[in-house]
């Protein structure tokens, strides 16, 4: 017996009608895209997925919306909100202009390849075409948001997975050579101007260079360092990183000496903080407004600090601190799992990419752990180092007798 004989015929006349109506759709819009050009700007129809309408007719600016949300909800910080906002935004104004796809279910791995292509002809909003790496750091926000759509059953497979995914060189990172330290240090005073207020700026801005030379925080945590954070005591500050993970760092001598100094000598009391309407104000580092030091206050600090050097041929940011520290931890002899800590990530691969930029400190790292050196008992041989009084043999050729 037929194992379908209990369904009724009209229904099996109506699914079966459904199915060939669905065949001949799919064949349709299989032709029309073949007949196409990759790159035709109007819309192009998709085959549904086969996932419940409700998600699969998700719009995508609904879908991103929940996406930011949920990263809210994890405590993720305000930049990276922010990356992925951008990121997204672009996405997703790309897939509506060009490809005509409002809807979750509708992304395709050819439209992702579109989207690579179009970064990579298409100048941004200032006019300039984008670098490998720009279009790199928005293809990470997009694929983590598709991911996301699989993770959350939008999808069912995310189209990233079937595109080549744009590839960049390591980057160069450059670092803060110690003449150039010792000229930003004393750029820090500002020129032509005398008195407590050109004091109290070069101070600042001294135990400002030094904190970020000696710790390698980041510009954020720099201007959120508050007076409760500083421990006197045992010479260390407490940062509150990305996803408000707190960490210590110790001050070297140097670092605390200024970072005193600027403290105990020249920044604003309590009167004077209330005297500006800034009463309680706690950040460590404040601007001449008695207010707490901005990141674009900092930034535009390198700015004048660079220009009064005279460095036009490098980048002085806080970052390049950053990397500067990193760099000097290691060849200091620090080892990268505590240098880990200290920088506040999570992946241990962000610091191995500081220990694969720095040749000189692998090779010299290699010598001083050589195994052929670390032999508990000497080896027969000389043990001279290097040959003596060598001369080359003559290459000219014997007579022949």
């Amino acid at each position: 017996m037929d194992h379908r004989s209990h369904i009724r015929p009209s229904k099996r006349v109506t699914a079966a009608r459904a199915a060939a109506q669905r065949a001949k759709l799919d064949a349709r819009d299989e032709a029309r895209q073949q007949d196409l050009p990759q790159d035709h700007p109007v819309p192009i129809s998709r085959k549904k997925l086969a996932l419940p309408k409700r998600r699969a007719m998700t719009t995508i600016d609904l879908a991103i919306l929940d996406y930011l949300q949920d990263h809210e909800g994890g405590n993720h910080s305000p930049k990276t909100l922010q990356w992925h906002q951008t990121a997204l935004g672009l996405f997703q104004q790309f897939l509506a202009q060009q490809r005509g796809i409002t809807l979750v279910g509708e992304i395709d791995s050819s439209d992702v390849s579109a989207w690579f292509a179009f970064m990579r002809k298409t100048p941004a909003a200032r006019g300039k075409i984008r670098s490998e790496r720009t279009i790199q750091t928005y293809a990470r926000s997009a694929r983590a948001f598709c991911n996301w759509l699989v993770s959350r059953e939008f999808i069912e497979r995310s189209p990233f997975d079937r595109v080549a995914f744009p590839k960049v060189g390591k980057p160069l990172i450059r670092m803060i050579e110690p003449e150039e330290f010792e000229q930003l240090l004393l750029a820090c005073t500002p020129p032509g101007e005398v008195g407590g207020l050109a004091d109290r700026a070069a101070a600042r801005n001294r135990a400002m260079l030094w904190v970020l030379y000696d710790t390698g925080i980041r510009l954020s945590e720099l201007c959120g360092l508050r007076i409760g954070d500083l421990d006197r005591k045992k010479g260390q500050i407490i940062v509150m990183g990305k996803g408000s993970k707190e960490r210590k760092i110790a001050l070297g001598q140097n670092c605390q000496r200024h970072l005193l100094y600027y403290l105990d000598k020249h920044r604003p009391d309590e009167e004077e903080l209330a005297d500006w309407g800034s009463s309680g104000e706690d950040h460590l580092f404040l601007s001449e407004t008695r207010r707490a030091l901005t990141v674009n206050g900092v930034v535009l600090l390198f700015v004048r600090l660079k220009k009064r050097v005279g460095i036009t041929d490098k980048c002085i940011s806080p970052h390049i601190f950053r990397h500067t520290f990193a760099l000097r931890y290691l060849e200091e002899g620090g080892d990268p799992f505590s240098l880990q800590e200290l920088l506040g990530h999570e992946d241990i691969a962000t610091v191995k990419m500081y220990m694969h930029m720095n040749d000189k400190m692998i090779q010299g790292q290699k010598r001083k752990y050589s195994p052929g050196d670390h032999l508990p008992t000497r080896m027969p041989g000389p043990r001279d180092t290097r040959r003596r009084g060598f001369r080359p043999t003559s290459t000219k050729k014997h007579p022949e007798r």
